[in-house]
């Protein structure tokens, strides 16, 4: 199907017009909701409004910026998960939006709604050089020929599997599946049923992924495979999003080789009874393969330390190419910053190796540096099974290119 650029940008034009209404009784509760802060004197104070997360604490990009300047304050405000985008948009119609806002969304859903301010007079005047951040990072921060935002953290992909269970299933635990076919035939024969025929232990699940429902860059398993064959979902015109190709659909004629000889709804019973953390299906030794990302390790290390697992590169086609998935924690400047020049020195800081390198090792949640000189550096790098993840990302594709309807209007 394609989508016509020019008639999404009338609609908006329309919608403009008729949440105008409503901005005006937006802005006195915005503004009554998180204004500036008093400051030192002589100090610029810039809003900065960051989701709640489990691990609500200062970060180091603002304690280390704040004490290295004398002109520029940054204010945090913490925003509830469930409500963050609605005041953010809210706080942009009414004309006054914080100065920085942190985010995990697609960039181009704030972009195609005019939320954001161009950066590329900012990046363009300053040393920045936006090739240190890794490509589908990057190309995620674009929207129409200009870039809206700046990456800073992301999530890098990876092959897990159960060592212990291949050696149950007389599969050689030094050699895992290099191809998908090979995945096909390890899971058929790792597969566990009881008397009454329910699973109680699957090798791999292309319904059920961590890819699929993560913040950062979910996508299907078929998609994955898609890419790793060659897909181009949009079209070398920008204007029309491409479903119906041979790459696409051999990707999901091996989904449907998967299921075929296996009953869905027991499958689906069985999807259904794996739980999250502690109860995660690979820790509990009900699945022995999965695509996970690398802040699994921690999950793995705090409920189930002595498991005998490996981790490899993606599984791909007979002769295919490397891929895998990605996408972003950014930083952007609303439209209508009341400091926008402040702003930019504060994202300039948060982008820079050094920031982004202390940042994820001070968080006991783990971040992905969406740096490469940071992610190559010896303190990361070293951590267990780094260079498998780092090799992963220069492959990575953002899940989402352009905005659809229901993310325009959203």
């Amino acid at each position: 199907f394609g989508l016509d650029r020019h008639a999404v940008i009338d609609a908006m034009i329309l919608l403009r017009t008729l949440v105008a209404i409503v901005a005006a009784f937006a802005v006195v509760a915005l503004l009554a909701w998180s204004p500036a802060k008093p400051v030192a004197s002589g100090k610029v104070p810039v809003r900065y409004w960051v989701m709640i997360a489990a691990e609500d604490t200062e970060s180091y990009s603002i304690s280390s910026f704040n004490a290295s300047r004398s002109d520029i304050e940054i204010q945090r405000t913490a925003i509830p998960w469930t409500e963050h985008e609605k005041k953010i948009l809210t706080a942009v119609l009414s004309g006054d939006p914080p100065d920085v806002i942190s985010q995990f969304a697609p960039v181009v859903q704030w972009a195609s709604r005019m939320a954001l301010t161009p950066l590329d007079d900012y990046i363009a005047a300053s040393d920045l050089d936006t090739s240190v951040f890794f490509p589908a990072l990057m190309d995620e921060m674009q929207w129409q020929g200009h870039t809206f935002a700046l990456p800073v953290f992301t999530a890098s992909y990876a092959f897990y599997y159960n060592k212990t269970i291949f050696r149950e299933a007389g599969l050689d635990p030094e050699r895992p599946p290099r191809t998908w076919d090979e995945v096909l035939r390890a899971s058929a024969q790792i597969e566990q049923n009881d008397a009454e025929g329910r699973l109680l232990r699957v090798g791999y699940l292309p319904s059920f992924s961590a890819i699929q429902s993560v913040v950062l860059g979910s996508a299907s398993a078929a998609q994955l495979m898609a890419w790793q064959l060659g897909a181009d979902y949009l079209a070398a015109d920008g204007e029309q999003v491409q479903l119906a190709t041979p790459p696409v659909e051999r990707a999901f004629a091996w989904t449907c080789d998967f299921y075929a000889e296996r009953d869905l709804n027991t499958f689906a019973a069985f999807i259904g009874g794996l739980g999250t953390k502690d109860q995660h299906g690979f820790l509990t030794g009900k699945l022995a393969m999965a695509v996970l990302d690398m802040s699994f390790l921690g999950e793995i290390e705090r409920h189930h330390p002595d498991l005998d697992f490996g981790v490899v590169s993606l599984p791909t086609f007979e002769n295919g190419n490397s891929a895998s998935v990605s996408g972003s924690w950014w930083l952007g400047i609303p439209r209508g910053a009341k400091h926008p020049d402040e702003a930019w020195e504060f994202i300039r800081h948060c982008v820079d190796k050094t920031t982004i390198l202390e940042e994820a090792l001070s968080r006991e949640l783990a971040l992905f540096p969406a740096h490469r000189d940071a992610a190559h550096d010896p303190r990361f790098f070293e951590q267990p099974h780094a260079p498998i993840f780092i090799q992963q990302m220069e492959h990575a594709h953002s899940p989402v290119v352009v905005p659809l309807a229901h993310s325009v209007f959203w």
